[in-house]
């Protein structure tokens, strides 16, 4: 059973759990996020019940998502996304680095084929690609790593992820893009921790937010 962290007439905000892809893949036999917890609110509330997806998080990242429950919620949230006015946090586990309490990263991003991995990833780039923009804060410092915050003011793949590594700052578990590997992380240490906005409908500020899971919290006492 997915959590729902938040409802009203016109949303619903759930647990996404790591290991699951948010939406459906070209592999229609593997589980998503998406499809599964449609499946839990019909079954639930009835076969008709109407659930709309308007972002993603990577397969291996945990945390909030947030969900159109009508026809009449989409654009109003498509809009939000696409003008980023809804604050994302996240909370990531990183090599450990001398770094300064907040920074920002602010470059160009644009995919690439890693050809050994058989994957799409994100590289920085001088001419071309597209902005992103990303504010990090260091929240703890410990023996073998760090926690570090990180808001994207962008919504680029990968954005943390490529912006961190590429500072030497890799996050625990990545697959794709350079970090350590001792100690072993259970899988990528990202994640969604919360989603702040003023609700397009009701015009009161909300915040929805997902406690760091258990896997990470573990994995901190290992840095530790």
């Amino acid at each position: 059973m997915f959590k729902i962290l938040f409802e009203d007439d016109w949303f619903l905000a759930a647990e996404k759990p790591a290991g699951l892809p948010s939406q459906a893949t070209v592999d229609k036999s593997r589980p998503d996020f998406f499809t599964q917890l449609k499946k839990q609110l019909q079954a639930e509330r009835g076969a008709d019940f109407y659930l709309a997806l308007h972002h993603r998080l990577d397969r291996d990242t945990s945390g909030v998502m947030i969900f159109a429950k009508n026809k009449e919620a989409n654009d109003p949230l498509a809009n939000m996304f696409k003008k980023h006015l809804i604050q994302k946090t996240y909370r990531c586990l990183t090599r450990n680095r001398k770094m300064p309490e907040t920074w920002e990263i602010q470059n160009h991003l644009a995919e690439v084929k890693d050809h050994k991995l058989k994957k799409t990833k994100m590289k920085s780039t001088t001419s071309g690609g597209d902005k992103a923009h990303t504010k990090f804060r260091l929240i703890e410092k410990f023996k073998s790593g760090m926690l570090v915050e990180a808001q994207p003011l962008t919504g680029r793949m990968h954005q943390i992820r490529v912006h961190l590594a590429e500072e030497h700052m890799g996050i625990f578990g990545d697959d794709i893009y350079p970090c350590n590997k001792t100690p072993v992380a259970p899988r990528l240490m990202l994640h969604a921790l919360s989603l702040e906005f003023t609700h397009p409908f009701t015009h009161v500020p909300i915040k929805i937010e997902s406690a760091l899971p258990e896997d990470m919290e573990e994995f901190i006492k290992t840095l530790r």
